[in-house]
């Protein structure tokens, strides 16, 4: 049966092929289909990368999201020396794969995007690419962790709103060792509200039994994708942001249930005024926080917990132990980590205040990710001020006197 007879049968009209690089050809096609009284649909065939030879050169996916590149060959244009969070995924996982011969990898269209081309490289054999089929990924992903083997299905965080059922109903219900790689988690810039992978971290948080890390940095990205597949009796979910990875933050030390303390403003154990819970890439704004509230006298403990699911009770114990908490993220605040770690700390008993800073519910504008964060007020400075306005307004006494707690209302200093 041809094409044409097919749609018709399914009670469409049908116009094509046609010639995409036409014009004259795709308006008088689209002329006409607009002349049908009923559901039209126009074929048009086209070429990839029509006009680019370095486009036309490479593979299929190559030119999914295209960077900074050299026009001569196509390339992409490292910025400088960093690295990508992609990239330090790409490495590790292929180095992953070496090592465990139960190791798979699958993804929906976007081999080279999320950083499964060095894996299928060495491992063809290995790496599944099941079309732009989320839904199709995890079910799979299912079923092989079933037959022995565990599988990394890679995404970008966005997209993992498409599979939600099939995560919960056919990997978490059963109990599958299934590790979900989220690539472009929060925030992602200027791919507009369509690709900020904000969504993620509250939609995990009613995965019964579903374990979520968010590495602040390449050694922890390394470090959590392994920890991540060594989990066989449950979903693991790794996200990471967009872009280059900044230098490695160190932590004074770990608690035993693997939370990194990152800070202590100023370095005196006994000081507990805030506990800033940090998530993920937002570690360099937390400590520059801390910083801040420091120098108005505020002491601070900043904390990474590595795995936000599930909640380490050390978070809970450091909560009771201190006055206010806040907790940033770069999800939304809605059903997000903080809001979780608050409900965690009213089961437990800790009534410390909480704030939850994070993003708000709504569709983000287009603009670079420091634009955007600008925007909804998630920046140290706005923070810290929002820190200090509920310092002054409280009435529980903090470590150490605060310069102006006894100006009026409203007279509250803003940090600079």
């Amino acid at each position: 049966m041809g094409a044409q007879g097919l749609f018709e049968d399914l009670g469409l009209k049908y116009i094509g092929p046609i010639d995409g690089h036409d014009m004259a050809a795709v308006e008088r096609a689209l002329t006409k289909a607009r002349n049908y009284n009923g559901p039209v649909l126009v074929h048009a065939m086209t070429e990839k990368g029509r006009g680019y030879a370095p486009a036309r050169a490479n593979v299929a996916d190559q030119f999914h999201a295209v960077g900074v590149i050299d026009p001569e060959t196509g390339k992409a244009v490292e910025p400088g020396s960093k690295q990508s969070w992609t990239s330090v995924f790409a490495t590790e996982i292929a180095d992953i794969a070496d090592e465990r011969e139960d190791i798979v990898g699958i993804t929906g269209a976007m081999l080279i995007p999320v950083g499964l081309h060095r894996f299928a490289e060495k491992h063809p054999e290995r790496v599944f690419d099941v079309g732009i089929a989320e839904q199709h990924a995890l079910t799979s992903a299912a079923g092989m962790a079933f037959g022995g083997l565990h599988p990394v299905v890679a995404l970008y965080a966005t997209f993992l709103n498409r599979a939600f059922d099939q995560l919960l109903m056919d990997v978490a219900l059963h109990k599958a060792g299934v590790t979900v790689v989220l690539d472009r988690a929060g925030v992602t810039g200027p791919d507009g509200a369509s690709h900020h992978g904000m969504w993620d971290m509250s939609m995990l948080q009613i995965v019964p039994g579903l374990h979520l890390s968010a590495p602040r940095d390449a050694t922890r990205l390394k470090e959590e994708l392994r920890e991540a597949v060594a989990i066989n009796d449950a979903p693991s979910v790794v996200r990471f942001s967009k872009g280059t990875v900044g230098p490695d933050v160190e932590a004074l030390e770990r608690t035993s249930d693997g939370v990194d303390i990152l800070a202590r403003r100023p370095s005196d154990e006994k000081s507990n005024d805030v506990l800033i819970v940090s998530v993920g890439a937002m570690a360099e704004m937390a400590l520059q926080v801390a910083d801040r509230l420091g120098a108005q006298g505020i002491s601070s403990t900043v904390v990474d917990p590595r795995w936000v699911l599930p909640v380490p009770r050390s978070i809970i114990r450091m909560a009771a132990e201190h006055r206010i908490v806040i907790v940033i993220e770069d999800g939304v605040r809605a059903g997000g980590v903080g809001s979780r770690i608050r409900q965690e700390m009213r089961a437990a008993g800790v009534d410390t205040a909480l704030n939850e800073v994070g993003l708000p519910v709504e569709f983000l504008d287009h603009g670079t990710r420091g634009e955007v964060l600008e925007r909804v007020g998630l920046t140290a400075r706005q923070v810290a001020n929002d820190v200090v306005a509920q310092v002054l307004g409280t009435k529980v006494p903090f470590a150490r006197p605060l310069p102006g707690q006894e100006m009026p209302t409203g007279q509250i200093p803003k940090i600079q």
